[in-house]
């Protein structure tokens, strides 16, 4: 069970590290704001799965 916790948390990490890089080193600044106005939007309808 800690190998797959394990496993998931790295997926999660491996994910958000390579959005983030994405970001930073390949995006424009229209493209940089469509990803961050993406994230704000989705942020409140994520909060019900997070906040039960």
């Amino acid at each position: 069970m800690k190998f797959l916790l394990t496993v998931i948390f790295g997926m999660i990490l491996g994910s958000a590290a390579t959005f983030y890089y994405i970001y930073q080193n390949h995006a424009d600044a229209s493209e940089q704001a469509l990803m961050r106005d993406t994230l704000t939007t989705y942020l409140p309808f994520m909060e019900e799965y997070i906040n039960p």
